[in-house]
């Protein structure tokens, strides 16, 4: 029975292909391609890092620093989530005047083991003043790939160490609390760090 169900089969197979319409004799018209049709798709590019203005310290660091800075022995005392919160210095910080945030890390022992790092939202009303005090403060102007960068190095003896990044929607800074090179390079791997954290693809 298998054989003659095959044989059925193929019979068929051939009167279909018979019935099929065949082109008339001269007719140079291409049969359609069963081909199938590939789309190409344009390769998804990441988007352009956006500010994030933080709300809590632990935010603009990695955990990788957070826990160097515990094995220092540098505790976060100021800023949102700090020992003393907003309340470490007497006055509000320039950056928090502007809606910013300043963050405080150290040895309240050591003095001169200070870090503090600080993230501002700027806005074309506020561009100007902070540039002009920035200015006014003797620190060192340059640019780098649209960025105002404005800096001090500082020594280890009374000046300290001072970065400050300044975009068109974001005021970015580092104060260490004594200078000197090897605290200068700190301060510059810190800021492009805490950098990197509130600038995200959206």
């Amino acid at each position: 029975m298998r054989v003659h169900t095959v044989g059925a089969v193929g019979v068929v197979v051939m009167l279909l292909a018979g019935c099929a319409p065949q082109p008339a004799e001269g007719d140079d018209t291409p049969a359609p391609s069963t081909e199938p049709t590939t789309i190409e798709t344009e390769t998804p590019q990441p988007g352009r890092p956006e500010f994030a203005m933080p709300d809590d310290c632990v935010e603009i660091i990695t955990a990788e620093t957070a826990a160097d800075f515990a094995a220092a022995g540098l505790d976060l005392l100021g800023g949102p989530g700090g020992v003393y919160g907003e309340n470490y210095f007497d006055d509000p910080t320039p950056e928090e005047r502007v809606g910013g945030i300043t963050c405080v890390w150290g040895d309240e022992a050591v003095p001169a083991s200070t870090v503090i790092a600080s993230v501002a939202p700027i806005t074309p009303s506020t561009h100007s003043d902070i540039v002009s005090a920035l200015i006014e403060s003797g620190l060192v102007e340059s640019q780098v790939d649209g960025t105002l960068t404005y800096a001090r190095i500082g020594d280890d003896v009374s000046a300290p160490a001072e970065l400050h990044a300044i975009r068109t929607e974001s005021w970015i800074s580092v104060i260490e609390a004594v200078g000197g090179e090897d605290r200068f390079q700190h301060a510059t791997e810190l800021l492009d760090e805490v950098t990197g954290q509130v600038y995200v693809e959206r």
